[in-house]
């Protein structure tokens, strides 16, 4: 199983994103929305499920 994962906060809780300003941009059925951070995109990258958890190991050890 994937999971798309936040660029910015690395967060898995994404949705589509129906907002007003992505439906005038023109890209109303490609944008996506973390609902952590806020941060907005077309680009949020797939990984497989046993890959999340490096990806929150690493970025855990990051702020250390």
């Amino acid at each position: 199983m994937a999971n798309q994962v936040c660029p910015k906060c690395k967060s898995t809780d994404i949705q589509k994103d129906f907002s007003v300003q992505s439906y005038g941009q023109g890209s109303f059925f490609n944008q996506y929305k973390c609902n952590k951070c806020g941060y907005t995109g077309q680009f949020f990258p797939i990984i497989k499920k046993k890959k999340k958890k490096t990806v929150k190991k690493k970025k855990k050890a990051k702020k250390k």
